[in-house]
């Protein structure tokens, strides 16, 4: 494949964005595009958007961890094995909304009353989980991104100083969910969705590259570290 500037990507569009769901609720359905006809579709019904992210934009995280085998004679690599693999969203939301309040004080009670909103703070009970999509635009290249599961993993100090904005910084963690997406059933961490022409893969009579890739998925079979999303 050759070099093709087209493919380097600068996502800050405006309609990017982060997005979840209620926590409790089931897995919604994999989001359609982000664009119809050239207009912005939200992911849909039951999803509610943080809102203004700072300029630092989201950072999409992977922790690995990689266990190394060696036999005895030469201290020879013989094998390895993944113990870990933690997949991670880290965003600093700007806005003073509901839905970043839920997520900074999971399972406090929220009231509204008389336009006055009170939170009562309370140590969490039990996992925060929800689902998640977080969505990229450049230009008229899109990327989305479905999370099925997730949870807020860390949240960092909130600095209230004088001439600068207030920032609420949290990352969240991607957990596995079993589901079934084209011919593959099994553990799925998130799916990423894209118009992007510089990620179609080459098909059958178009050079060595096709060759290689229609011969890797005759001989693959989609398990949980490799699994194949139609």
């Amino acid at each position: 494949m050759a070099k093709e500037t087209a493919n380097a990507r600068a996502w800050y569009g405006a309609d990017s964005g982060l997005w979840v769901t209620l926590p409790g609720q089931p897995v919604p359905p994999l989001p359609g595009p982000m664009y119809e006809e050239n207009t912005f579709s939200p992911p849909g019904e039951g999803w509610y958007e943080l809102g203004w992210l700072s300029e630092d934009g989201p950072t999409q995280g992977r922790s690995r961890t990689v266990e190394r085998f060696r036999a005895w004679q030469g201290h020879t690599l013989v094998r390895t094995a993944v113990t870990e693999d933690d997949h991670t969203f880290q965003v600093q939301a700007l806005e003073d909304n509901w839905v970043v309040q839920q997520l900074r004080y999971p399972s406090s009670p929220m009231t509204t009353a008389a336009g006055l909103t009170t939170t009562v703070v309370t140590p969490q009970r039990g996992e925060d989980v929800r689902s998640g999509v977080l969505d990229l635009s450049d230009g008229d290249t899109w990327k989305r991104i479905f999370v099925p599961r997730l949870v807020v993993d860390e949240m960092g100090d909130t600095s209230f100083t004088a001439g600068e904005l207030t920032m609420y910084e949290l990352t969240l963690l991607a957990r596995p969910h079993v589901m079934t997406v084209g011919d593959y059933t099994g553990p799925v961490t998130l799916i990423e969705v894209t118009n992007a022409a510089g990620m179609v893969q080459p098909t059958g009579g178009e050079g060595p590259e096709a060759m290689v890739l229609a011969k890797a998925s005759a001989t693959r079979r989609p398990t949980a570290d490799r699994p194949t999303v139609a």
